[in-house]
């Protein structure tokens, strides 16, 4: 039997509508590198936090749903991945207080005892994960490097907000970098005792405060 022309148009357009049906489920779908790089490193955090030195690569592959192999192809080792985490987290919190919110503050004095107490609230509602992140130091060989070189664009930050406390007339003329790197260092050390020495963290939050409000005039 003899089919018609409009049997075999619809006969064509039934295979080729099959045909885009099949290359669309067997083609493979790409794949946004930077998102999933993203996604390992916050999973990598996550597994950090939780398991402080028994974490490894195996954890922190399961934890995002990929493979060991996957998550080599991102990182070369453990030791890449934990230091381009750490520079994530700190990314993020310069980001934040570069966001609207705390560009609204105008006063660099009040702007400054906000952005420590900030830093120090957030350190004490993720205790144990920061005791975990900090105990992970030793664990690889150039991680204190990458820790202060990250801690410096804080410290830079801070003492940009003193020139202007000074220039506004809010501040005593002082040594803005000189009152920066204390700054940063009690910050560095409210972390430490609230890991080791948690009854100092009220002495050590007043100090912070304290160094900030002396300058004041």
């Amino acid at each position: 039997m003899m089919q018609s022309a409009n049997d075999r148009t619809r006969r064509i357009c039934f295979l080729y509508v099959s045909d885009i049906l099949i290359y669309n489920v067997n083609m493979p779908k790409k794949i946004d590198h930077d998102k999933r790089k993203t996604e390992i490193m916050a999973a990598a955090l996550e597994v950090y936090a939780k398991e402080g030195k028994n974490a490894n690569l195996s954890l922190i592959a399961s934890a995002c749903g990929l493979s060991r192999t996957t998550v080599y192809q991102y990182f070369k080792d453990e030791s890449q991945l934990y230091q381009e985490a750490v520079k994530y987290t700190t990314d993020l919190a310069f980001s934040k207080y570069s966001s609207e919110k705390w560009k609204s503050v105008s006063d660099p004095v009040e702007k400054l005892h906000m952005i420590a107490n900030d830093i120090m609230n957030q350190a004490d509602t993720y205790e144990k994960q920061v005791g975990n992140f900090l105990k992970m130091i030793d664990r690889f060989e150039d991680l204190p490097e990458t820790v202060s070189r990250r801690t410096a664009k804080l410290n830079l930050f801070f003492a940009r907000l003193i020139r202007q406390a000074i220039k506004d007339g809010k501040m005593h003329k002082c040594s803005p970098q000189d009152v920066a790197d204390k700054l940063t260092i009690m910050l560095e050390t409210y972390l430490f005792h609230m890991v080791y020495f948690p009854q100092n963290r009220g002495k050590v939050r007043e100090i912070v405060n304290d160094l900030i409000q002396v300058n004041v005039i």
